[in-house]
């Protein structure tokens, strides 16, 4: 079996088994195929043929090029996954990527807004963005009022936010399901504030937009909305509130993990909440608002005065 032939294999496996979103599956193709296309010159066609050496030899050219150490990790990772299945499933003997170093990478704190930034942003979406169709105006407002405060609301990573149908939420109790990395279904409340907006969009707007899709959230063509076309309105409703800082829905995502914790949850609720499949994703926050934990200690823990 040859390298490519191996790649398309756990790339079928990874869609067909493990039910990846196109998003991670575009993702590894890509970073599959980098290596396969740089191991071509000198790689003969067995699959067994690869080598250790390989590996580290187009890792150590993406370093060279001057590649993110995020992007050569996920590179690291990909490969090394795509071997162990080349191991298990394949009939290959040795694998060449066991225990394939990856770069060290910086500990980076997630970038969050402010409560009032927050309410500058929100502020922002009365009267909206002014669209140049006027007679859809109203529907496409109403939309983005929904999608915004709901994506605070409920921290949800936006390629689950442009992907909720109307069944997944309930309004009347005030949660949603979603399915988040690894298909891994998970509750999130949100406020009645959020409910009823997004009520006032569903029964009053989305109609007006001529809906093709049952997605919740769609476009001025009644389509799906887009992560990018999401992106845009925010960067838009930024600027409209005059936030300066970068926005984007990551940083909405980590403004209401960060907010929770000011709050007083716990960082197990905030895992359950975020979706992260391991707590010590979700610890990174704890050094954002030290002093807020060491409020909560000092009210909560028998000696903490």
């Amino acid at each position: 079996m040859t390298l490519t032939s191996a790649i398309e294999a756990y790339l079928d496996s990874l869609q067909v088994d493990r039910a990846c979103s196109k998003h991670t599956l575009a993702a590894y193709s890509r970073d599959l195929r980098q290596f396969a296309d740089h191991a071509a010159s000198d790689l003969p066609a067995p699959l067994q043929s690869v080598t250790r050496a390989q590996l580290e030899s187009f890792l150590a050219s993406l370093s060279k090029k001057g590649q993110d150490p995020r992007s050569i990790s996920r590179k690291t990772s990909a490969l090394r996954q795509l071997f162990k299945f080349c191991c298990l499933e394949l009939g290959l003997a040795e694998n060449p990527a066991e225990n394939l170093a990856s770069p060290k990478l910086p500990r980076n704190l997630p970038k969050s807004l402010s409560r009032t930034d927050v309410d500058k942003l929100i502020a922002a979406l009365e009267p909206g963005i002014a669209y140049s169709r006027e007679a859809i105006a109203p529907a496409l407002q109403a939309r983005d009022r929904a999608m915004l405060v709901l994506l605070y609301a409920t921290g949800l990573r936006v390629s689950e936010l442009v992907g909720l149908t109307p069944h997944q939420l309930d309004l009347t109790q005030g949660y949603l399901r979603v399915r988040g990395k690894g298909q891994k279904e998970r509750i999130v409340p949100f406020a009645p504030v959020a409910g009823e907006l997004v009520r006032t969009y569903i029964e009053k707007h989305r109609g007006a937009l001529s809906p093709r899709t049952e997605h919740l959230f769609i476009n001025h063509l009644g389509g799906a909305l887009s992560r990018q076309a999401f992106w845009k309105t925010l960067k838009t409703l930024a600027e409209l509130a005059g936030i300066q800082s970068t926005l984007s829905p990551h940083v909405l995502r980590h403004s209401f993990a960060t907010h929770l914790l000011e709050g007083g949850m716990n960082l197990r609720g905030l895992q359950m909440l975020l979706g992260h499949s391991d707590l010590s994703t979700t610890q990174i926050y704890t050094q954002i608002t030290p002093e807020h934990l060491k409020d909560a200690h000092r009210r909560y823990h028998p000696r903490g005065e």
